[in-house]
């Protein structure tokens, strides 16, 4: 049995929302499925704020070189690695190219993450092989980090077959349930979708908004219902770290929507889209690469008046909702799946 190890500076017992660790743990149950003995190093600490757990971050990985053996295959996430030794063989996963996501924060978040980019640049240099999710965060890496286009592979995120759950009606009768589940921070659109929501609400009235994640932007966001007057039709769920009552949030929902600025995948969709739910969302970054306009779902402009035309396009027609739904799944179970999206990576770690 071939023996690997993965690092994640990431606390993995994060909720909702935190794609890296969902991710890690992915990894992990890959590579053992493939039968590696799979050592994890991870951070042990609890999650805390995004500046905070960012220098935890940094700390980790300083004290690295000493944890990690050099002589096995090293799988590091996102920035983690930057202090190996140049000597190390390691391959890097980069799941969310920090120089491309600073634009979209606001200070002093936005400091911190242009910090945590330069690291990550030198990560990626190191790094023998960079894996990332879409064709979009390869350019990026490319772009803004100025590393080659041949040493970058493309390796979709995906679900676990065992995860996908029967397709099955919704219930009618009752009012229509959008879902939108995210860590709250600035870029993931959710200001945009509250104010998009208020147009909802003026012709759809009975129509119910829930919020599932946690975040920066949570107690903004919550002001910015109650500013909007929007209280009694949205509800904010706070994280929601339960599988099963996550998998009944989803059940229980009629749409998906994230409106978010930037995604290099989204794993999310592949979550919503496994549970039969159609989406909206923004024509932005790589959403594209997952969600295909007028077929699992729509895809907006950056407007609130956009994002609400779908909304009520969705939520007033069941026909078009399970049409969606329906095929949105079948693209997971056809396309998205993990033990098809991660065979290159697989082939790659086996030739070491």
């Amino acid at each position: 049995m071939k023996t690997c190890q993965v690092i994640s500076s990431w606390p993995l017992d994060s909720t909702i929302g935190s794609g890296t660790a969902n991710v890690v743990r992915a990894t992990k149950k890959i590579l053992s499925n493939n039968q590696f003995k799979v050592r994890v190093i991870s951070a042990d600490y609890p999650a805390g704020g995004y500046i905070f757990t960012s220098l935890r971050r940094i700390k980790f990985n300083l004290g690295l070189n000493k944890l990690a053996d050099a002589d096995e295959p090293t799988i590091a996430f996102d920035f983690d690695g930057f202090w190996f030794s140049k000597k190390r063989r390691w391959v890097s996963v980069n799941q969310g190219v920090l120089a491309d996501v600073a634009r979209f924060e606001a200070v002093p978040v936005r400091q911190t993450v242009r910090m945590l980019a330069a690291l990550e640049q030198v990560a990626v240099r190191k790094a023998e092989r960079v894996f990332t999710p879409s064709r979009y965060s390869a350019d990026k890496i490319s772009e803004l980090y100025g590393v080659s286009p041949g040493k970058i592979e493309v390796a979709p995120n995906g679900v676990f077959k065992n995860d996908v759950p029967e397709f099955s009606p919704r219930i009618k009768n009752r009012p229509p349930v959008v879902l939108c589940v995210a860590r709250l921070y600035r870029r993931k659109g959710v200001d945009l979708l509250l104010r998009a929501w208020k147009l909802v609400h003026a012709g759809e009235p009975e129509a119910v908004l829930q919020i599932a994640g946690d975040g920066l932007e949570y107690q903004n966001l919550k002001n910015l219902a109650r500013e909007l007057e929007l209280e009694k039709n949205v509800t904010f769920l706070g994280d929601v770290p339960d599988r099963e009552k996550m998998a009944a949030l989803y059940a229980g929902a009629d749409v998906f929507c994230l409106p978010t600025l930037h995604e290099t995948f989204g794993i999310v969709f592949l979550e919503a889209m496994s549970a039969g739910l159609p989406i909206v969302a923004l024509n932005a970054t790589a959403v594209p690469e997952v969600v295909r306009h007028e077929t699992d779902g729509l895809l907006t402009g950056p407007s609130e008046k956009d994002a609400a035309g779908a909304l009520i396009s969705l939520i007033k027609d069941g026909a078009l909702r399970e049409k969606m739904g329906r095929a949105g799944r079948e693209r997971v179970l056809r396309d998205f799946l993990w033990e098809k999206t991660s065979a290159g990576f697989v082939e790659y770690i086996s030739r070491w």
